[in-house]
């Protein structure tokens, strides 16, 4: 990969994706060319000095003229504020791409991807790239959120589910608010045991706040995962 560049951006349609979170989709000056899990910075100015604040791109890499990223936010974070403020039209500088959360040896084991909140973005421009390109070995994913209402983009994994037979989608709420709610209940280390305790030929991903990563790795270590065999992107 070349050494990272700026890009110009037009900030195209804001679209709400739980309560909390935003994607926003930005048209960019000239194609960008990155691997499926990396992140860009976007550089916000504030009194006169440059924010550069990282977001992983959550769109596949086979649209190279724009990107999608998913943004939290977060009571008093001046970033996630200023996003959450755009409606579409505006101008965004951002750098990239940047980083190693990526698939290399595809095609030699099955794939495991764990995720809660929005680290679940580059895990989703990853699975978009590996499934479009036929990706036949088994791929899980296990996804948490604190709520119902906060899957993000819950109807594509539902329809992926349905196109491709060996990729399986397991959702799991930490505190359902509805007793309509018939899926996985409780933390993502809680489900390893249940769906991915055979260790044989799997890589396993890991996409989260700090906490949440310790914690699965810890319970991947102990159900006889190898760190090889395991990586981790944490999000502070």
């Amino acid at each position: 990969m070349s050494k990272t560049q700026i890009y110009q951006t037009m900030v195209g349609a804001v679209e709400a994706l739980t309560p909390r979170v935003k994607a926003f989709h930005l048209e960019l000056d000239r194609p960008l060319e990155f691997v499926a899990g990396q992140f860009v910075y976007a550089l916000i100015e504030r009194d006169g000095h440059v924010i550069r604040k990282p977001y992983s791109i959550a769109s596949p890499p086979f649209q190279p003229d724009r990107i999608e990223l998913a943004v939290t936010l977060v009571p008093g974070g001046y970033v996630s504020t200023w996003f959450h403020g755009m409606q579409g039209g505006e101008k965004l500088t951002v750098e990239g791409a940047a980083g190693r959360f990526v698939v290399k040896n595809t095609g030699s084991a099955d794939l495991v991807f764990i995720a809660t909140g929005t680290g679940v973005a580059p895990i989703r421009s990853i699975l978009l790239d590996l499934l479009r390109k036929g990706f036949e070995r088994k791929v899980w994913l296990v996804f948490g959120v604190r709520h119902e209402d906060e899957i993000l983009y819950l109807e594509e994994w539902r329809q992926l589910e349905t196109r491709y037979a060996n990729f399986r989608f397991i959702p799991t709420i930490s505190r359902p608010q509805s007793p309509d709610w018939k899926g996985e209940v409780g933390y993502v280390q809680t489900k390893l045991a249940t769906y991915i305790a055979d260790t044989r030929e799997k890589e396993v991903f890991v996409c989260g706040v700090v906490p949440m990563v310790k914690g699965v790795t810890e319970t991947l270590v102990a159900l006889g995962y190898q760190p090889k065999q395991i990586k981790v992107e944490k999000y502070t």
